[in-house]
């Protein structure tokens, strides 16, 4: 008895079954640069994401804003340049995590 209920919890909280990972977009930049001068910081990837529990009760969004704040933090800049977004989706027994990643080059303006 105690095998099969350890088994089963096992089963519950396994990896994940299924991932998949789409291209969603691409940007010159996050947010116009109005012609302003930069200095670029760097390569980086921002991200965002939810959980959905048993397909039914959602946590959270995946939010594009989010991803880009993210990734523009993580350098320190003022916007990201050269974007690529993905939409990506892992399922698992107990729900899914839906999410939003970015990646692009970090600017920061110059005065």
């Amino acid at each position: 008895m105690r095998a099969a209920a350890l088994l089963l919890i096992c089963l519950l909280f396994a990896g994940c079954l299924s991932f998949a990972r789409h291209p969603a977009g691409i940007s010159p930049a996050a947010f116009a640069t109005q012609g302003r001068s930069y200095d670029v910081l760097g390569e980086t990837e921002g991200y965002s994401s939810s959980f959905t529990l048993f397909w039914l009760f959602p946590f959270g969004q995946p939010l594009l804003d989010d991803a880009v704040a993210d990734a523009v933090r993580s350098k320190g800049g003022d916007n990201l340049i050269d974007v690529s977004i993905y939409k990506e989706r892992d399922i698992y027994i107990t729900g899914t995590v839906d999410a939003v990643r970015v990646t692009g080059k970090v600017i920061k303006y110059t005065k």
